[in-house]
């Protein structure tokens, strides 16, 4: 048998899974992946490539279990070994609309679903803003940006809809249109529901300022 001597090192580099950002810059790392990790969201999860906003706000392995994007516009997290479930609270696409309908008609400002056809590409993240509802009397168009799904709900959309606003500006002068947004926000079992209440609010309020523009300007009454 061989005798080995064990020396102590003097340095070495702390061994880690590449992070979401370390994949984008170098996307062979994917391909190291066991195929049969590659469906599995927890699996993708735990090793850290997701995303850059989930890796690092939320330190650790972390598993989702649950996502009722389609209804509820509320996300669980359960963080690996605490169990602690952390909720990710965001308007769906349906909840945004009628927020923006019933202040808009409350104001004075019909709206129907069937505006025109015309869509613009924000260069943040390469999102394609559709126009949602219409007024055809006044040529006046709402749209709106907000958290397609969880996994959505690190980007900021004030910047999104930002530069949509723009694109629509600089696509059509005689259609008025403004972009609308609502960001996702992390909350709580216990605050959930008020931090629900305040997106809508918080949209409730958009929809106002731009309703007391148009009359200010004398577009409406």
């Amino acid at each position: 048998m061989n005798d080995f001597e064990l020396v102590p090192l003097a340095s070495y580099n702390i061994p880690k899974y590449p992070t979401y950002e370390d994949a984008k810059l170098e996307p062979k790392l994917l391909k190291k992946i066991p195929s049969r990790w590659k469906k599995n969201l927890a699996a993708l999860a735990c090793i850290g490539l997701l995303s850059v906003g989930t890796t690092t706000a939320l330190s650790g392995c972390f598993i989702l279990n649950r996502c009722l994007n389609s209804c509820l516009g509320s996300c669980t997290i359960h963080m690996g070994g605490s169990g602690m479930p952390i909720y990710v609270v965001y308007l769906t696409e349906q909840e945004a609309l009628d927020v923006m309908r019933n202040k808009a008609e409350y104001m004075g400002l019909e709206l129907n679903d069937t505006p025109p056809n015309i869509s613009v590409t924000a260069s943040w993240d390469n999102r394609q803003v559709n126009l949602k509802l219409f007024n055809e009397d006044k040529n006046i168009a709402f749209s709106h940006v907000g958290a397609n799904n969880f996994w959505d709900w690190e980007i900021n959309k004030e910047h999104i809809a930002n530069e949509a606003q723009e694109a629509f500006d600089e696509k059509d002068s005689d259609l008025i249109v403004k972009v609308f947004h609502s960001n996702a926000i992390s909350s709580s079992r216990n605050t959930r529901d008020e931090d629900h209440e305040y997106l809508k609010q918080h949209l409730t309020a958009q929809v106002r300022e731009f309703i007391e523009w148009l009359q200010a300007e004398g577009i409406i009454q």
